[in-house]
């Protein structure tokens, strides 16, 4: 092939992977909303919930909305995915800018020839972040499609994903410098480096498209900062605790400021279940658990073990029962008593299961009733 040719063949490659938004937008829109409208309705006829929640929920997928999220994704995605795959005809190591060039930009033993491989290097480092974060996105947006959850934020936080998870790995990539640098992340909280070759540190830079959020803490882990999240009596209590979350699941969640079982078990149940396409028995599951979690902590591993996995289960425990806990685990008798108290007083807890009841009938002979 000329080079005419492969210049052809790459900005069809380009058009193609770009067109799986507006295509995915468009026929959500066209053919699957309506289904998805139909579920909310239900959700607020029998729940009896006020109409104002209708009206919020409508505003929010308007064609104008979809149409401006979407616009500003392809934007993203064709500046990145040109970075990657049509660099060279571009031009765009070629000058020497700081952003590729980082700190080699002012080393006077830095020649042109040292100067342009660490840019190209560069490129290929921000070029691969952005391809795992697009890659990871097309899944995301995929999978809320055939969920019927693709809601015009979706396309937002597709293209704010992109920027970070590019940046991230060319922080990185000027962190470790360059490649021909021995690096490796180790461990969930990785704190240190260790041997490897160019190889990994390439592999990386692409998990790191993926996974941002893990590049971005091997960065804060590298810097001398002492913030009130590392001090031992904080318990971060991540979303990573609840049974049956995905990292998938968990991102979605993060989208509407949900990001530790902190947030989930303070969240309001109405709205989390109309911004997303999660079941009512599902979402309230992940609630009841976020609830025990802010409560004991690391110990739940230890009440799971016994069968104990939300704060429901701790309800008719008789005191000798909760006696024999404190026994055998590293929780306190008085903190047993009061969240088994605490899981049958509580109107919020009581409510949740009315609702899950309600919105779980879905075949006639029942004899439950919804509220008219």
């Amino acid at each position: 092939m000329d080079d005419v040719s492969i210049l052809i063949f790459r900005i069809l490659t380009l058009a193609v992977m770009v067109a799986f938004l507006p295509v995915s937008a468009y026929t959500y829109y066209a053919y699957r909303l309506g289904q998805r409208k139909l579920e909310v309705e239900r959700i607020l006829r029998v729940l009896d919930i006020t109409s104002e929640y209708r009206n919020i929920y409508t505003q929010d997928i308007s064609k104008m909305h979809f149409f401006i999220a979407v616009l500003f994704t392809m934007g993203i995605a064709v500046a990145g995915l040109s970075a990657l795959l049509l660099s060279s005809e571009l031009g765009l190591a070629d000058t020497p800018t700081l952003l590729l060039a980082g700190t080699r930009l002012t080393k006077p033993e830095c020649d042109a020839g040292c100067l342009f491989n660490y840019q190209h290097g560069a490129l290929l480092a921000f070029g691969l972040g952005f391809l795992g974060a697009y890659i990871w996105g097309l899944q995301g947006i995929f999978r809320r499609y055939s969920m019927n959850d693709l809601l015009p934020i979706a396309f937002y936080h597709f293209g704010l994903r992109m920027i970070m998870s590019s940046f991230t790995a060319l922080l990185i990539y000027h962190a470790v410098g360059g490649f021909s640098t021995e690096f490796h992340v180790t461990g969930q909280d990785a704190q240190m480096l260790t041997p490897t070759s160019d190889g990994i540190l390439i592999l990386t830079v692409f998990l790191v498209g993926m996974f941002p959020q893990q590049g971005v803490r091997w960065l804060i882990n590298k810097m001398p900062f002492s913030g009130q999240d590392n001090h031992p009596s904080v318990r971060k209590l991540s979303l990573n605790m609840i049974e049956g979350m995905t990292p998938y699941d968990i991102y979605r969640l993060e989208e509407l400021g949900i990001d530790t079982c902190y947030d989930l078990a303070n969240a309001d149940f109405i709205p989390l279940l109309l911004k997303t396409s999660y079941g009512a028995r599902e979402l309230i599951d992940w609630l009841l658990q976020a609830k025990l979690c802010v409560r004991f902590g690391d110990a739940i591993e230890e009440l799971r073990a016994r069968g104990i996995r939300t704060i429901t289960d701790l309800e008719g425990i008789d005191d000798a029962y909760l006696e024999t806990l404190a026994k055998e685990t590293t929780l306190i008798l008085p903190s047993l008593r009061q969240a088994s108290q605490k899981s049958v007083s509580d109107e919020n807890i009581e409510r949740l299961k009315r609702a899950a009841e309600l919105l779980g009938h879905y075949w006639e002979g029942d004899n439950r009733s919804e509220p008219k």
